[in-house]
């Protein structure tokens, strides 16, 4: 509540379908911030926004042999920290979000095209289940 007085904007953002438990009371605003100063931007109690969401996401971390370039670079890609209207906290439905980097011919999703394959609820992940990164021999694939 106290930081909701200042900060309107965030308290509209947790109230999206997709948020931090913030309201069921799992999490407060300072397991990520640090109200009198952080070493990271956005007065984050980490360095950098990838160390402090992997404080709670370890599985996410690798070190994998295979990984995803805009995962490693900045969680914040993808993913926006207090609420979305899409699952995961995604910036966009997916595979929208994929297609802001990789290229649709490869898999078209406009109806009626060949290939195309994202229509009627499928997405990316179907396929390339591994995104933050992966082990597996399939390697750049990112599968299982």
């Amino acid at each position: 509540d106290t930081c909701f007085q200042c900060h309107n904007v965030r308290k509209a953002q947790f109230m999206r379908s997709s948020h931090m438990p913030l309201r069921e009371g799992k999490l407060t605003c300072t397991d990520c911030h640090n109200p009198h100063g952080g070493t990271g931007p956005a007065q984050l109690k980490q360095a950098t926004v990838n160390e402090n969401c992997l404080s709670c996401h370890a599985e996410k971390k690798g070190p994998f042999l295979w990984e995803h370039p805009p995962v490693r670079e900045n969680c914040l890609n993808c993913h926006s920290p207090h609420g979305s209207q899409h699952d995961k906290l995604l910036k966009a439905k997916k595979p929208r979000l994929c297609q802001e980097c990789h290229i649709e011919a490869w898999h078209p999703t406009t109806a009626g095209t060949v290939n195309s394959w994202a229509v009627g609820g499928k997405s990316c992940t179907e396929c390339h289940s591994q995104i933050h990164g992966s082990n597996h021999p399939s390697g750049v694939r990112f599968q299982r």
